[in-house]
């Protein structure tokens, strides 16, 4: 399709789009892209609800605009005009199977997904990054360490504000113990079922483009083939996990070239939890751990990995059936201090088995990524450096997150 639409020309809808109803406004729905490729929120009423239902890609725009005229009859007019400014909308936002779509997918850095998390610009995202260190934990350290002391490292990835402790502790840590310049960061899937999604892309930050090890990611692939970059736009592109350890690191390193990531989404391992075997007696885990294993084998320098996860997500936002009150709360403080023993431990199948005995009815959304990292690192004890429990002042949700260290 050219950039200039016509009447004949025959638009298609791209997939990731979803309209919502917009509760202020009766009859008038919110479409917008559930990946984020595009910011754009767009305000359709039911006249542009039923040309989006045409846009499949067989139906040219004055085709559409004849078949709903013909439907409303005499009571409204729906000139071809207004039917193409919508169309036109679409385009401008990225909302159409277009080349604009294709060359945004097809861009080699992923833009951020989490600005509001953090700032956008760099003079206010340094500043708010120097806030959460100052007053929340041991202040910035300014030097990288000399050597590499450090295995890996249980972080959270709940929004800085709410997180910002157990951030500035676990950062600092890692400043102190490591000079890696590979961070592979193994990360909760919140969007894919897929088993693991890798991506080639760079991922841009206020500070400018964290680099991806492309070669490191090709190692992996090698292994797991086209499989695992199946489901790369729907894993990676809305994902936050990933992009929240990403920018914090740029934080501390900003230099150029002076780290790079290697980003992993996994996704649920409940079948293999549920199981009662150990996580690698499944096909699935195993074949993903030979990869991995493999890829860290030919890296020829200091591998760090980050285990981006949170613990306990209890309450009625995430339609927990059991009351949120000062007895949930303290029993599941309780439930993380017994899943924090096996992580300490370095424990991962007795990690997986007390998960798999409470159900995961509170929502743990670390297993996979602790999971897979404890294997990686030979399951050898780490040390709590701090742990949080975020309790809503309207009881509506609680969210616990904590940082476990693992030294070499």
């Amino acid at each position: 399709m050219s950039n200039q639409l016509g009447p004949d020309d025959r638009p298609r809808l791209r997939p990731y789009l979803a309209a919502s109803p917009d509760s202020s406004q009766p009859g008038i729905h919110i479409l917008h892209d559930q990946v984020r490729i595009s910011d754009t929120r767009l305000s359709v009423g039911p006249i542009d609800l039923e040309i989006l239902k045409r846009m499949g890609g067989k139906t040219s725009i004055r085709e559409i605009q004849q078949q709903i005229q013909q439907e409303l009859g005499q009571k409204l007019l729906l000139p071809l005009p207004r039917v193409l400014r919508f169309v036109e909308e679409l385009e401008s936002a990225l909302f159409l199977d277009s080349p604009a779509f294709h060359s945004a997918i097809q861009a080699p850095v992923r833009k951020p997904s989490c600005i509001g998390c953090y700032e956008g610009h760099s003079k206010a995202f340094k500043e708010q990054m120097g806030e959460l260190f100052a007053r929340s934990g041991p202040p910035k350290p300014f030097d990288v360490a000399s050597d590499h002391k450090l295995r890996g490292l249980i972080v959270p990835h709940m929004d800085y504000a709410r997180g910002a402790a157990t951030y500035a502790h676990a950062f600092h840590h890692l400043m102190g113990q490591t000079n890696a310049k590979i961070f592979v960061i193994l990360a909760t899937s919140h969007y894919s079922g897929h088993p693991i999604s890798l991506t080639r892309k760079h991922f841009q930050s206020p500070l400018g483009i964290i680099p991806t090890d492309i070669g490191y990611v090709d190692r992996i692939a090698e292994h797991l083939g086209d499989w695992a970059f199946q489901d790369e736009v729907v894993a990676h592109f809305p994902e936050h996990s990933v992009e929240l350890e990403a920018v914090l690191l740029h934080y501390l390193r900003p230099r150029e070239n002076d780290f790079r990531i290697v980003p992993i989404v996994l996704g649920n391992i409940d079948k293999a939890m549920r199981s009662g075997q150990p996580g690698e007696k499944n096909a699935v885990l195993s074949k993903i751990l030979k990869a991995l294993r493999a890829a860290e084998a030919e890296a020829n320098e200091p591998v760090c990995y980050l285990l981006s996860g949170d613990l306990a997500h209890i309450g009625p936002k995430f339609e927990d059936p059991v009351m949120l009150d000062k007895d949930r709360i303290v029993s599941s403080r309780g439930r993380d201090r017994l899943v924090l023993n096996h992580l300490v431990h370095g424990s991962a199948n007795e990690f997986l088995t007390e998960i798999a005995s409470e159900g995961n009815s509170r929502n743990i959304c670390g297993v996979a990524p602790f999971w897979y990292g404890l294997k990686l690192m030979g399951e050898h004890p780490g040390s709590l450096i701090h742990y949080q429990q975020f309790i809503d002042p309207k009881w509506r949700e609680s969210v616990s997150f904590a940082s476990v260290a693992y030294p070499i």
